[in-house]
């Protein structure tokens, strides 16, 4: 089962370092992935629409301080890394790039922790700030080991080429991951048409 330290020590194996107990250890080790773990999940997270990694939430409306420009004001949950999309009805479903037809139909605007949009009620589908390892897909923690490798190569190796080599390791196993994210999303979308197709 994933566990932040072992994707620490994934990230460590990457770059030739020894593997570390708790990320409370004394050492330079503990010290670096201590220090970037965080930033690189969030940042991996914030990149692509993983499916594991959103949620969907009706929103709390607020007082509107831009009557003028929209219509309603809602409060951002505290736990939104990244807005995917306001709709007027709940769903779990991430559509692919929006269409200039949805954006025009459903637009929205994030400022702070105020969600903008013309809807009421309003859904906001959402890349939760997920901390939860065991959540996280296999082919995410592996990107995510090498996101992390990239960051702390320099401050344990001191070796540029290291750290080249991990971004370009990084950058592969993130279009890796969102690949097979993206071909499940489509699985599950043509199993449940063939589903209704079988039903009428």
């Amino acid at each position: 089962m994933a566990s932040v330290v072992s994707i620490c020590n994934l990230a460590l194996s990457n770059i030739g370092k020894q593997n570390i107990q708790s990320l409370d250890e004394p050492g330079a080790e503990a010290r670096a992935c201590k220090q970037f773990y965080e930033h690189a999940r969030d940042t991996l997270l914030q990149v692509y629409p993983w499916r594991f990694a959103g949620k969907t939430e009706s929103l709390a409306e607020l007082a509107n301080d831009k009557p003028g420009r929209w219509a309603h004001a809602y409060k951002r949950p505290v736990d939104c890394l990244k807005v995917r999309w306001v709709r007027p009805e709940y769903s779990t479903i991430d559509p692919g790039p929006k269409t200039l037809q949805e954006e025009l139909a459903y637009p929205h605007d994030a400022e702070g922790t105020t969600i903008y949009c013309d809807l009421s009620p309003a859904f906001l589908r959402y890349t939760v700030k997920l901390a939860d390892p065991t959540r996280f897909s296999p082919l995410f923690i592996d990107a995510l080991s090498w996101h992390l490798a990239t960051r702390i190569a320099m401050p344990l190796t001191r070796d540029p080429k290291i750290r080249a080599d991990c971004y370009q390791l990084a950058q592969a196993m993130q279009a890796t991951a969102a690949e097979a994210d993206a071909n499940e999303v489509r699985e599950t979308s043509d199993h449940e048409s063939e589903l209704v197709a079988e039903r009428g």
